[in-house]
């Protein structure tokens, strides 16, 4: 079900690496992050259209997938420097990655049996 963004609000564009799938965001420096805190923040619906309309070229040159636009939370905008936060939990998690410990990748031992 998509969601209906307000007109006003802060929004940043998303998207998934196509080399690995790591969540990302367009910065202002035209680049993609997997950092939110450097994601470039529009307002206006033509900004917005303008961005996706630059986002849909690394669509096609195979960089990125799965373009989104996700509101922020404005008062994160301040001075502190940390950058734009996700207003929704499901936007949080894919910014900060899963919410549990995931399992340790151990190196597998060959049986002495085996040459």
């Amino acid at each position: 079900m998509a969601r209906k963004l307000r007109a006003d609000a802060p929004r940043v564009v998303t998207a998934n690496r196509l080399l690995d799938g790591v969540v990302v965001y367009r910065t202002a420096a035209g680049t993609w992050s997997p950092h939110l805190a450097r994601a470039l923040v529009v307002g206006s619906d033509p900004a917005v259209e303008a961005l996706l309309a630059v986002c849909e070229r690394d669509v096609a040159g195979c960089e990125v997938v799965g373009l989104d636009v996700i509101e922020v939370r404005p008062d994160a905008l301040a001075a502190r420097g940390d950058g734009p936060r996700a207003i929704t939990q499901r936007e949080a998690i894919r910014a900060t990655g899963p919410t549990i410990a995931l399992p340790v990748d151990r190196p597998v031992t060959r049986p002495a049996s085996l040459p």
